[in-house]
């Protein structure tokens, strides 16, 4: 990828730093700039969209220095019926320097509309690119109108079975189109001649059913032929009772049209799954396994012994919207290696990977053998696996063998959170390669790497980027294996971060920001679990992550319609709080810093702390979502919201000082890590007094031997405030524990990914072993020892921060994070006393570069003052660093 590469080299000794540059130029030509990384909706050419204003965005790359896009210009065209092409949009050379998220803003979008797209730029040099490769865009079903037939079920149909739903289809010519609209709930699977259709699995994701119930959209032109058989196998999943919505739009190359709904599926039966629940797993009868299941039929009356007639349904509720999102899928797998026999007759699979997924099976059986394969993340003393973390799950998968011959099988519609199998029932000792592991998630993309000298700290990374993998279905989800699996805000909020700097969320966050709406009641309440199916109402206020949620995607990806979209309820959820306060102070909490260390909170049953008041982060939380929605409805252009809620944050800093400093003690409330980090996060605490909170701040620390005191969102912004002033080797010391409580401990003790707790336990309680609210510290390793930062004053990377904390330990950081506009780069090292710093800045970003001395004026680049380097402005010097702005 072409990109303006530097290279720093710094004398930690001398202060002096040596700049050497590739992609030079030529002073009379300029390399070339290419459009290139069309988007729309942040996804490459989707179909199925249904937003009338779609949002556009493309990147640049130059192997040139300092290149800044001026001007664009945008063209979208549809193929009209005649074959012709129609010029739908054309922006003409709009003077800008956006290239993301720039709303369509042409003619009105049609339902089942094919559009192309491309994109040409003017740069700061006055070139001016060629036009882009074309891209496209397919617009789905808009309107509930364009859909035919209402839903479909089969009442008689017996609990947790899946229910298959039949019809043949016959085209009267060869197939030149043909797009298929897909929504079974819970979770379905559609074949077309027992091919299956597309590669999602546990489709669609979870939603609110009565407020919104998503479909997906698949090009089935290659699936038709003559006669085609389409069967589609309905799980109840998070729904309960299979239903099933679907239309298929046909066009031959005779130019007739032909579309099919839920109600040409009208044959429906049962088939081997004998159950399925997502919890519980799924038990399966090989010995009813049917090849008719796949072959034509046509119901002779209401029902056979094997077939019956599907009625209509009525709807679950909710509109139907087009999934957006990355599907869930098999996104790899693995052979587990380990293999033992703790019990007669009972083996245990080690995959040594804590992860969500399932396994499949080979085995070769006589008809009416019956195994078990149970999951756990931990085992007893005597190697049998442990369940009892799971609580009500049975997270057990049973299959029944036919007898013939070698047998592969693997659930369709359920999901668990393991590292071990145990498998009972087998004739044999397994052999290696039985049992094959498959992970399952949402398949967005990874846009972040980061390693260190410091293995630690590569295996801490490791383990939070695995824990964040493996609660991603359809909800960031905050465990994958007990009978919980939800999508809870309280955790998000100092989750948001990390994930971001380790995935593609542009799609997925907008996704759980519309489930965590449709919690909203009219008095602007919301939920602690999004979609709602247990927890209180109103949330806890500690859930800014509905407003994170916008704001980060608006300084991540520059989504400026997901403030718009959701600017009314998030401001409602600002309003409630504010009115439940006395005095200024938020008047409730349940779980304030959730989950410290046993000794800090209120019992070793308990997961509140005793020592940080539940107020306090209520008030600090509503002071922070008042700043927010003020800086939103900046953006947004509404100068009198964004006065009235700038004065609600001044008002409730105001009380918070008053109810929490302590003057005789120097800090906040009892004085405890927690307190002192959030009051500095927040930016409550005045200039005169953040000298002694940080002091407290670090010798609280170090009192506790370099150990956290703090719970889930604390823990974010211990380190930070550390790292921020002035005291970045107490946070390195904080981070790189091996002793209770801390990440390294969790490694000690043989994680592979976060608990639920700082300690250690498997019993029936709060003791997930695969957890990611703890993993706030990968944000750290990214924002601190990296140094990548975005500006939200320019949002989308269109400006941003490197500036690297080096730690004494460390040898070497480095990593990357693909952004929306490019790669960045940040890697430094020492050597000899030298340290090397080498940046990737993406073509039209600008980035503030904080190098780490004092001495500016002994800064080189190829033997040349740093100062009259080209591409490098010198701003000023600033304490310990020396800044530059670089293009």
């Amino acid at each position: 990828m072409k990109q303006n590469l530097y290279f720093w080299s710094l004398s930690l000794m001398m202060g002096i730093i040596s700049l050497t540059a590739s992609g030079k130029q030529s002073p009379t030509t300029a390399p070339p700039t290419t459009v290139t990384g069309l988007r729309c909706e942040y996804a490459v050419n989707p179909i199925g969209m249904d937003i009338a204003d779609p949002q556009l965005s493309w990147r640049l790359e130059s192997s040139a220095r300092d290149v800044r896009q001026t001007a664009y210009q945008i063209v979208v065209t549809r193929a009209a019926e005649d074959g012709s092409t129609e010029e739908v949009w054309n922006t003409g050379k709009v003077t800008s320097p956006l290239a993301t998220a720039i709303p369509y803003a042409g003619a009105a979008l049609e339902s089942r509309g094919h559009y192309d797209w491309r994109v040409k730029v003017w740069t700061n040099d006055g070139a001016e690119s060629a036009w882009s490769e074309s891209a496209f865009f397919e617009m789905a079903l808009m309107k509930e109108s364009d859909w035919l037939h209402e839903w479909i079920a089969y009442a008689p149909g017996n609990p947790g079975r899946i229910i298959y739903f039949k019809g043949t289809f016959c085209p009267p010519q060869a197939v030149s189109r043909a797009r298929l609209y897909l929504s079974g709930i819970g979770y379905n699977e559609m074949t077309i001649n027992g091919r299956k259709v597309g590669d999602h699995v546990l489709d669609p994701v979870q939603s609110n059913y009565s407020k919104r119930i998503y479909y997906s959209t698949y090009d089935v032109t290659e699936y038709l032929g003559k006669e085609n058989v389409l069967l589609v196998a309905v799980a109840p999943g998070w729904y309960g009772m299979p239903r099933l919505r679907m239309q298929m739009e046909v066009t031959c190359t005779d130019g007739s049209k032909h579309i099919l709904t839920a109600g040409h599926l009208r044959a429906v039966a049962t088939g081997p799954t004998m159950y399925s629940t997502i919890f519980d797993g799924e038990i399966y009868d090989a010995r009813l396994e049917s090849e008719a299941l796949h072959q034509p039929y046509v119901p002779s009356g209401l029902m056979d012994r094997v077939w019956g007639l599907a009625h209509n349904a009525d709807s679950p509720g909710g509109h139907m919207v087009s999934q957006k999102c990355e599907p869930i899928k098999v996104v790899d797998s693995l052979i587990p290696q380990k293999i033992t026999e703790p019990q007669a007759g009972v083996y245990v699979f080690d995959t040594e990977q804590n992860l969500a997924g399932w396994a499949q099976i080979q085995v070769q059986g006589k008809r009416g053998d019956t195994l078990r394969l149970r999951f756990a993340e931990t085992l007893y003393a005597n190697g049998l696996v442990n369940q009892e973390n799971l609580r009500n799950a049975k997270a057990m998968d049973t299959y029944i063998c036919k007898g013939e011959g070698v047998e592969c099988w693997e659930p369709r519609f359920t999901y668990h959170g393991f590292r071990y199998v145990q498998v009972e029932g087998l004739r044999q000792k397994p052999q290696v390669g039985m049992l094959r592991v498959k992970w399952v998630r949402n398949a967005v993309e990874p846009t972040g790497t980061f390693t260190c000298s410091n293995e630690l700290l590569n295996r801490i990374h490791h383990m939070i980027v695995s824990t964040e993998a493996s609660n991603l279905h359809g909800v960031p989800t905050d465990c994958p294996q007990r009978d919980e699996r939800m999508g809870w805000l309280n955790d998000l909020t100092v989750r948001i971060e990390q994930a971001l700097y380790n995935f593609d969320f542009s799609r997925f966050y907008a996704k759980f920001l519309d489930d965590v709406s449709d919690t909203q009641d009219p008095d602007g309440t919301i939920t602690c679990v999004a979609p709602y199916r247990f927890g209180a109402r109103p949330a806890d206020p500690v859930s800014a992550s509905y407003l994170l949620l916008a704001w980060k995607s608006y300084e991540f990806y520059g989504n400026r319609s997901i403030l718009r979209d959701h600017y009314a309820g998030m401001r409602a959820w600002v309003d409630f709080l504010a009115s439940r306060t006395e005095n200024g102070i938020v008047n409730y909490s349940y779980y304030g810093d959730w989950s410290p260390p046993t000794a800090f909170a209120m019992s070793p049953e308990s997961a509140v702390s005793k020592d940080t008041p539940g107020k306090l982060m209520s008030t600090g939380y509503l002071y922070y979502c008042a700043s927010m929605i003020a800086q939103m409805a900046a953006v947004l252009g509404n100068s009198s919201d964004s006065q009235t809620y700038r004065q609600l944050a001044d008002r409730t800093a105001e009380a918070f000082n008053r109810e929490w400093w302590n003057e005789e003690q120097g800090g906040y409330a009892t004085n405890n890590q927690a307190a002192n980090a959030f009051a500095l996060f927040l930016g409550v605490v005045s200039e005169d007094r953040i000298p002694r909170v940080v002091k407290n701040l670090a010798e609280d620390v170090k009192r506790h031997d370099n150990h956290l005191t703090t719970g889930n969102l604390c823990t974010k912004y211990l380190l930070e405030m550390l790292t921020r002033y002035g005291e970045k080797e107490t946070a390195y010391r904080l981070a790189t524990q091996t002793t209770y409580p801390s990440g390294g401990y969790m490694l000690e003790n043989g994680a592979t990914t976060l608990w639920e707790r700082w300690e250690y336990a498997t019993g029936d309680a709060m003791n997930s072993h695969n957890h990611p609210m703890m993993g706030s510290v990968d944000s750290w390793f990214y924002k601190y020892l990296l140094g990548i930062m975005p500006d939200v004053e320019q949002p989308a990377f269109a400006h941003f921060t490197l500036q690297p904390y080096v730690v004494e330990d460390l040898t070497f950081a480095r990593g990357t994070y693909q952004t929306v506009k490019g790669v960045i780069r940040s890697d430094w090292s020492k050597t000899n006393g030298q340290l090397t710093w080498q940046v990737s800045i993406p073509a039209n970003t600008t980035a503030t570069l904080y190098v780490p001395t004092r001495n500016s004026a002994s800064l080189r680049e190829s033997g040349r003052s740093a100062r009259k380097a080209p591409g490098l402005t010198f701003l000023r010097e600033e304490g310990e660093w020396t800044l530059f702005e670089a293009g």
